[in-house]
């Protein structure tokens, strides 16, 4: 059998350990240091360390991930995904690499990551705590490179390599958002708002939502990012 090879977007990452650079070694990814980490055969990494490279209680369960992937399919929140880059690229930014370089932080099971389109071609590398989406998204987004990491903690990404970051219903963290983005790069977060979802809240008392979190997430983005743009989606649909 040929050995795993890593993918593109692999080249993003950085050694949990050490920080160095990962290079690519007979189904591996290297540091100068030795510390290595396999591919698995799915095409995806862990580079969570020590104990928490056990499977992560935190993750979607595969019934979880089946049911996120159902309802990405059917379309649901497709204005999501075509207004991150409609406001990207009204930016007029240009790529400073050979193609866009996006980071998607929570990038559970790749469908945001692999419906962002732009010209030249994508680089695109997802983050998640969850080894069974990282190991379906990398099954599902062949040409996407998924790596298994705490979101929560410092992230196993270069400095200053990334153009886009989407963070969609996940964990935020805005200080090593801001390290890992490129001078001038963008931060696309989402997240719900007072009324979303408010049927499941209000019935089945579900989807509680923290007070104030787009007031603080504003903050936040102002101290570690720069001055954000705020654009709210409103849409009602019918779930039989």
């Amino acid at each position: 059998m040929s050995p795993l090879i890593p993918r593109p977007g692999h080249r993003l990452l950085r050694c949990p350990v050490c920080r160095l650079e990962l290079t690519a070694a007979a189904g591996a990814l290297v540091c100068r240091n030795h510390h290595s980490f396999d591919l698995a055969r799915e095409g995806y990494v862990n580079l969570l360390r020590g104990r928490k490279r056990q499977p992560a209680s935190g993750g979607d369960s595969p019934e979880q991930l089946r049911h996120r992937a159902e309802f990405l399919a059917a379309g649901h929140f497709d204005d999501i995904v075509a207004t991150i880059p409609e406001y990207f690229l009204k930016s007029n930014m240009k790529p400073i690499f050979r193609e866009w370089r996006i980071l998607d932080a929570g990038s559970g099971t790749g469908h945001h990551l692999a419906a962002e389109s732009f010209a030249p071609p994508v680089l695109g590398i997802g983050l998640d705590i969850s080894k069974e989406a990282a190991r379906q998204a990398a099954r599902r987004w062949p040409m996407l490179a998924f790596a298994v990491a705490d979101l929560w903690t410092e992230w196993p990404v270069q400095d200053g390599a990334i153009d886009l970051i989407i963070s969609i219903f996940a964990p935020k963290n805005f200080p090593e958002a801001a390290r890992v983005l490129r001078p001038g790069g963008w931060l696309a977060v989402v997240h719900p708002g007072e009324k979303h979802m408010t049927e499941l809240r209000d019935r089945f008392r579900l989807m509680r939502r923290y007070e104030l979190a787009g007031e603080r997430y504003t903050e936040a983005a102002k101290r570690f990012v720069g001055p954000p743009t705020i654009h709210r989606l409103r849409r009602k649909m019918v779930l039989v």
